[in-house]
């Protein structure tokens, strides 16, 4: 590099928008036009036009995107744009900078480089003598060469740069001879070769191997890609072979001038320094790219775990490969740096990790520092193992008051005095209160923290009066039943035993393991929180069935189960914020019809689409006053209808068919309808039984879907759970018969078409009126979680493989007369995104179709550009992310768009 300049500090000087701007102007004079807060130029090279985009200022502050296929390179900054356009190397490139920016201010000559990382103690230097053994060994031994050249090395780079060699066999095992293995000296930092030697088996060649892959003596450590000088990147391979591979494909390139890449001596364990958080700090950038399988991700955690700092996660596709060697040699093609810089430039951040604290520290024993919002909805809540459960008791003490005398004077006199006092009852028996923390004058009453004994941060103080179910007798039961070590209920198998036999004497079913799948639904009720998705039910039949008798004995029974009634949509939403409970919708037809009020939140019909699952089923809403609120919508729902329910909802649902009760059965008596005071010393003791065995629960559960793929299968989860649980084979095979009857198959019952309609009719009723972006139907598809579009190919049913296909949805969009003309194709936060006329018959029937059934029709967005292509993307360029309803699938449905969106 320059003599007299520091990299590092062009590179700082280089993120100020007066430096770049003067840069840009020197560099491409009348080319460059401003725009905002960028410049626009035709390539990287120069010329008038708007292909290459220069960011002043933001994250990307002195880079540029170039989307001329013509041109040098896609991505870059500074250096690389001035290193283009005068042609010359990135020395040069960076004394022409330092001489243009002399004046802010002059530079001067250094020798190093003080903001590299921490020097990490220097191993011995291994002798040129033993270098020149190992390497003409490897020369010579054709299948070791071999073995490189099939995983995509170039031995003879290998060999030069980072000095690889092989080893003659030698009688050091306890087996007899051992080596024929590839050794590679540990690179250090300073780009030195090291004695300490990394060694990797050959299938065929290696005799006796310590391990059938890499291994290396001694505690692990980091080897570079080379010297770290002047560079601000650094990425983290899974291992040694990941680096030479990786390193081969950058070298050359602009890249190599500014990213190192490392690993661990040992693949599966980190090294001492790494725990250290000055190790990372003077990166501008640290990319985690390990595999992307579950040990990748294991191992990329452990990494972050260790620093205070914001993470990029870049993987090989999945589509492709899962380590780097193979993405760079897949498909029969070999792949470049544009590629590998491509996905480095897109990679998702994952965030700075705050200090981890134990949420059961009472607030007196926490130290002082800053930690992460951790306030959680306290009603029925399940945190680090433990479950939580609100109740409202009356205290009565004596207190005393002054009180004037007859004489006169006034007295101190003792009084009865008696107040309601929430407490919260913990699963492990103990029963916490709740205050407000103390804070500094002026923190507004919003800020303040409730937090109850153990050091638990709650969201807002709880109202468990109209909702709790769990009455204080029971709960002090429990609660000495706990201290003394006595089981607080019966066993599993036993409870549901007597619910099955009550649901026999509720109502009559035509299927008797519908019988069997409602108990395991009712007692999942009790442990919901600890499962990631859950099924709801729907009642389904005519008039006089039996439904509603049904609904009503399931709530009797349910975790503070409560029956919503029609037209209460606002008494939805305050059950669903307080309740966390099991709630009846009966009578679908007439729930949620919403009112002329404009204050409400919408149609229960659509929030029914995402309550199933715990990541979908967060809701951000805007009250009256203005204050933004987070309501969670997950949770167990029991539906009563006559006419059925749509699609999309039946894939989350298990349908129970009610019918009217045979005459034969009525002459029994054996059907006798609600028992109060029978389920309710049933939900008793269940809220014990919940309380105890809700870890065994997550426990069991957790080993279930760790195999599972598809969303019906997942659902399915939580109800083998709680059969498995009860230790009865015979209850198990009802269970899982009743599941594989009542399943909805997606991919026989929904066509592409249909989702794809279903997908744009809701995109209309959200407020798209003229033009449609291809990035919003996608967005909107991968919110359905039936349609797959999430999933691997290899995956996906075939009848579904069309919606991965942006042409083909193209099609698709033409043939059911969704669209009209000819499509067009504009940039949404740099990526380049085809959009749709649609047609006005089409959105006219959508809007009024919708109206019609009292759904909501969100007004048009507000756009303030005339052209089709503003239109199309005001979805995302008049929202922020917060308020996007894409805001869950944006990553993993639009890769990049975040990242390049300009607030």
């Amino acid at each position: 590099m320059s003599s007299r300049y520091k990299t590092a500090e062009i590179r700082k000087l280089l993120t100020n928008p007066k430096n770049i701007e003067l840069v840009i102007n020197d560099l491409y004079g009348r080319d460059a036009t401003k725009y905002k807060t960028s410049y626009m130029v035709a390539d990287i090279s120069g010329g008038p036009g708007q292909s290459c985009r220069f960011d002043i200022v933001g994250q990307d502050a002195g880079r540029f995107s170039n989307w001329n296929t013509d041109g040098t390179e896609t991505h870059g900054d500074l250096i690389d744009a001035a290193r283009a356009v005068r042609d010359c190397t990135t020395a040069d490139a960076i004394q022409y900078l330092g001489d243009l920016l002399a004046t802010s201010p002059r530079l001067e000559v250094v020798d190093t480089n003080p903001t590299s990382p921490p020097k990490t103690p220097e191993l011995a230097r291994i002798s040129s003598d033993t270098l020149r053994k190992l390497r003409s060994r490897l020369l010579k031994s054709t299948t070791a060469m071999d073995y490189l050249k099939a995983q995509g090395l170039d031995p003879d780079f290998l060999v030069d740069h980072f000095g690889i060699g092989l080893t003659n066999l030698q009688r050091q095992h306890h087996n007899g001879k051992q080596g024929n293995f590839i050794t590679a000296p540990v690179l250090q930092q300073s780009g030195v070769l090291s004695k300490r030697m990394i060694k990797i088996t050959v299938p065929g060649l290696s005799v006796n191997p310590q391990n059938e892959d890499i291994w290396c003596t001694g505690s692990p450590t980091t080897t570079w890609s080379g010297p770290s000088e002047g560079k601000r990147w650094i990425f983290v391979a899974q291992g040694v072979k990941e680096v030479w591979r990786i390193h081969q494909a950058i070298r050359g390139s602009s890249l190599e001038a500014r990213i190192s890449i490392i690993s661990s001596t040992h693949s599966s364990q980190i090294p001492v320094e790494w725990n250290d958080e000055d190790f990372w700090k003077p990166w501008e950038r640290v990319f985690l790219g390990q595999y992307s399988d579950t040990t990748g991700e294991d191992l990329a955690n452990q990494v972050r775990r260790q620093a205070r700092r914001e993470f990029f996660r870049v993987e090989p596709p999945r589509e492709i490969a899962n380590d780097w060697a193979t993405f760079f040699e897949a498909d029969g093609r070999k792949r470049d740096i544009v590629d590998f810089d491509v996905l480095l430039n897109a990679a998702p951040a994952i965030g700075m990790p705050l200090p981890n604290r134990d949420s059961t520290v009472p607030l007196s024993e926490q130290e002082d520092g800053v930690y992460e919002d951790q306030r959680i909805n306290i009603n029925g809540a399940y945190v680090n193992g433990k479950m939580y459960y609100p109740f409202q008791v009356r205290r009565v003490a004596t207190v005393k008051r002054k009180r004037q005398m007859p004489d006169g004077n006034t007295r101190m006199v003792p009084e009865k005095a008696s107040y309601y006092e929430t407490r919260i009852v913990r699963s492990d028996g103990i029963i916490l209160g709740m205050n407000i923390a103390p804070a500094p004058h002026g923190v507004e009453e919003e800020d303040k923290v409730i937090v109850l004994d153990d050091g638990t941060e709650v969201l807002t103080i709880p109202k468990p009066r109209d909702y709790s179910t769990w009455s204080w007798k029971n709960i002090n039961t429990f609660v000495k039943s706990f201290e003394t070590g006595h089981p607080s209920s019966r066993s599993t198998g036993e409870i549901m035993e007597s619910i099955i036999a009550y649901l026999r004497q509720l109502t009559w079913l035509p299927n008797d393991t519908d019988y069997h799948l409602i108990s395991a639904y009712v007692m999942m009720s009790y442990c919901y929180n600890a499962f990631e998705a859950i099924p709801l039910l729907l009642l389904n039949g005519e008039k006089g069935s039996g439904k509603t008798s049904l609904a009503e004995g399931i709530a009797d029974l349910s975790f503070n189960g409560q029956i919503l009634g029609g037209g209460s949509e606002k008494a939805f939403v305050r059950f669903i914020d307080q309740g966390r409970g099991l709630l009846v919708l009966d009578d679908l037809e007439s729930v949620g019809r919403r009112s002329n009020d404009e204050g409400g939140y919408g149609d229960i019909n659509q929030v029914l689409k995402v309550s199933y699952s715990k990541s979908t089923g967060l809701k951000s809403v805007v009250e009256k006053n203005g204050t933004t609120r987070t309501l969670n919508f997950y949770g167990p729902k029991v539906i009563t209808n006559i006419s059925g329910i749509d699609a999309v909802n039946a894939t989350r649902m298990y349908q129970i068919s009610c019918r009217p009760m045979p005459s034969a059965v009525q002459e029994t008596g054996s059907i006798r309808g609600r028992d109060v005071n029978a389920s309710e010393k049933l939900r008793q003791e269940l809220h014990s039984w919940g309380m105890s065995n809700i870890l065994q629960a997550d426990q069991i559960y957790r080993q279930k879907v760790a195999t599972r793929g598809g969303r019906a299968e997942q659902i399915a989860a939580p109800l083998e759970t709680i059969a498995e649980m009860t230790k009865n084979s015979t209850f198990v095979e009802a269970v899982q018969s009743a599941i594989r009857r009542l399943a909805y198959s997606r991919s026989d019952n929904l066509s592409a078409e249909d989702f794809l309609t279903q997908a744009v009719e809701t995109i209309i009723e959200r407020g798209v009126r003229n033009f449609i972006s291809l990035s919003q139907i996608q967005a909107e598809l991968a919110l359905m979680p039936e349609t797959r579009v999430l999933d691997a190919a290899s995956a996906v049913p075939r009848d579904l493989l069309s919606l991965q296909d942006h042409t083909t949805i193209g099609r698709m969009l033409k043939t059911l007369a969704i669209r009209t003309g000819q499509p067009g194709r504009a940039r949404l936060s740099g990526h380049a995104v085809r959009y749709y006329a649609l047609d006005e018959e089409f959105v006219a029937n959508v809007v009024g179709k919708a109206k019609h059934e009292d759904r909501v029709v969100e007004d048009p967005y507000e756009v303030f550009e005339p052209e089709g292509a503003r239109q199309a993307f005001a979805f995302c360029e008049t929202k922020t992310c917060a308020a996007c309803p894409y805001d869950v699938v944006c990553d993993a449905a639009l890769p990049g768009i975040r990242a390049g969106k300009r607030y």
